[in-house]
């Protein structure tokens, strides 16, 4: 059959960029990937690194190689195999990419705040997880978006292409991976609880949320970096408007900020908000797509300390997030 009109993407051979590839697993999860590449409508290729073991955090690149040109022709499909230690299995995904989003992004680029350059995207971000799920993401300085996520096909795979060593049997070779890659504790952990299949889909909602700040500024009205459950990473200013990562957002895991204090010197806090609990607030108050504010709450007590909390609310429902831990710092 024919392609259709809406199937057919046309491609600017002129539009080329910096590309890099790189490839991540989630922490407690090691992951290798045995083989993949990225590739173009012009018959081009990428090649995604392999042959680690990965598990450094969801969305980071843990290595990436300059290859080919200088300047390349942005990907519309990727391919790659990989194995699972935590479940002894092997995956295999073809996936077709979003490939106009991912040239607007490019294309678009952004004004880094650190030195108010005009920076561009750079890489592709390729992220594995149990349960054969998979994300893509485009990075640059300070900058990392999510730009598909799909789940790729168990399959039986060859032990051989993770290793042809005769002396070791597979399920030694898993164990010692495991060991390597995990502490003591967190192997107990796993063994208890199991693998959270589904958990990196959940990380992936994206909901209708704003910032508001009640009794407090930040420096430079800027959010000097903020993380997401999801993989992404971004600076934002304050008020949050329309922005690259859109009106709707993943739900944050971290702040990191000067906050603006009357008086005195700007003061360094990097925030981490407890996964369990903001994830249950973000599904209780916005199952629905109801616009959401995460309210920062700064109220000066009586003996001249100042108190913060910090609130998820929706129009008829509030909620205190409380197993917060936070890091102050003076201001270099």
């Amino acid at each position: 059959m024919a392609a259709s009109s809406k199937d057919v993407i046309q491609v600017n051979k002129e539009d080329k960029f910096k590309l890099m590839a790189s490839e991540g697993a989630p922490k407690l999860y090691p992951m290798e990937i045995i083989a993949g590449s990225f590739f173009d409508t012009t018959g081009g290729s990428l090649y995604i690194p392999n042959k680690a073991t990965l598990h450094h955090g969801w969305g980071r690149g843990w290595s990436n190689h300059i290859v080919g040109d200088n300047l390349k022709v942005l990907p519309n499909r990727v391919a790659l195999s990989f194995f699972s230690y935590t479940e002894n299995k092997f995956y295999d995904a073809k996936f077709t990419l979003p490939y106009e989003k991912i040239l607007k992004l490019f294309k678009a680029g952004y004004t880094n705040p650190r030195d108010g350059e005009h920076t561009t995207f750079d890489q592709l971000n390729v992220g594995v997880a149990p349960g054969g799920y998979v994300s893509v993401w485009a990075e640059g300085m300070d900058r990392r978006v999510e730009v598909f996520t799909g789940y790729a096909t168990e399959e039986e795979g060859r032990w051989e292409s993770i290793t042809t060593n005769p002396d070791i049997t597979r399920e030694e070779f898993v164990k010692v991976e495991l060991e390597d890659s995990m502490t003591k504790d967190e192997l107990l952990a796993l063994k208890q609880n199991g693998i959270p299949f589904g958990l990196w889909e959940t990380y992936s909602q994206r909901y209708n949320w704003q910032l508001v700040l009640n009794g407090m500024a930040f420096e430079k009205n800027l959010i000097d970096r903020i993380s997401y459950f999801n993989g992404e990473h971004d600076f934002l200013y304050y008020p949050m408007d329309e922005n690259i990562l859109a009106a709707t957002r993943a739900i944050p895991s971290n702040f990191y900020f000067v906050w603006a204090r009357e008086g005195k010197d700007g003061l360094v806090v990097d925030l981490k908000f407890n996964e369990a609990e903001i994830l249950s607030a973000f599904k209780k108050l916005g199952s629905h797509n109801e616009p959401l504010k995460l309210e920062f709450r700064m109220v000066k007590k009586a003996n001249g300390k100042n108190d913060l909390t910090i609130w998820l609310k929706n129009e008829k429902e509030t909620i205190e997030l409380k197993k917060i831990s936070a890091e102050t710092y003076s201001k270099p």
